[in-house]
């Protein structure tokens, strides 16, 4: 089961379970200062944003 950022593949769409608002997963820097960042875009906003690795998530599942 993933229920971390750093588990979850590229392209992911996920659940953040502290604020409960939706997530994708675009993609992740490593070569920064502060260590990996891991940028997502926040459902309905334009603008990507940064997670930190250990944040607890609940990956959406498609439904046929």
């Amino acid at each position: 089961m993933v229920d971390r950022v750093r588990n979850l593949p590229i392209g992911a769409h996920f659940i953040l379970k502290r604020t409960g608002d939706r997530y994708e997963l675009l993609g992740h820097k490593r070569d920064t200062p502060g260590g990996t960042q891991y940028v997502v875009r926040r459902s309905g906003f334009a603008k990507p944003t940064t997670l930190h690795h250990s944040c607890h998530v609940e990956i959406i599942k498609d439904t046929p």
